[in-house]
């Protein structure tokens, strides 16, 4: 529960609202892709990036007194468990959509065709439910680095698939 990354770096302004953080590689990546999808006319922005436990725990708490453990647990990490603590998980959304309907975006397609040249994958897809164990979320992306989301990209699995396959070993 104290873990914190020890390179968090600030996402550009340009790119993120309110001082968003991913660690340094991811970061650095997430600009470079949001820099080339402006140049075409795209705009991309992290809405959620790093969180800390106690923001987790809160985020994770409120939802289960709204919607109950079970649901809950289908669309929101509990704390502790949360891809975004690590600092590699962002959200990424466009100004001019909202999270409900990002996924109908020419942002969201410019992602699912762009997003792995620049190592990120598109975390919990509508096909790998089965999978993942989590709703699908069109806005929530994760750094892996280009050959694994090479590889995924090019075997249409998810990143639950590849880590059995190449790292539980």
């Amino acid at each position: 529960n104290d873990y914190v990354p020890n390179n968090l770096t600030t996402i550009s302004s340009k790119f993120s609202n309110s001082n968003k953080q991913l660690v340094f590689e991811a970061k650095e990546a997430f600009e470079r892709m949001a820099t080339d999808a402006l140049e075409q006319g795209y705009t991309i922005r992290a809405i959620s990036a790093y969180r800390s436990y106690d923001y987790q725990k809160g985020l994770y708490d409120s939802y289960v007194k709204k919607d109950g453990i079970e649901l809950a647990d289908s669309y929101s990490a509990r704390p502790g468990f949360s891809e975004h603590q690590t600092g590699l998980a962002l959200d990424i959304f466009s100004p001019t959509s909202s999270m409900q309907n990002f996924h109908e975006t020419e942002e969201y397609k410019w992602l699912q065709n762009n997003s792995y040249k620049y190592g990120f994958i598109l975390r919990y897809p509508k096909d790998k439910t089965d999978e993942t164990l989590y709703q699908y979320e069109p806005w929530h992306y994760r750094y892996v680095g280009i050959k694994i989301t090479t590889y995924i990209k090019k075997h249409n699995i998810s990143f639950e698939e590849y880590y059995v396959k190449h790292i539980e070993k």
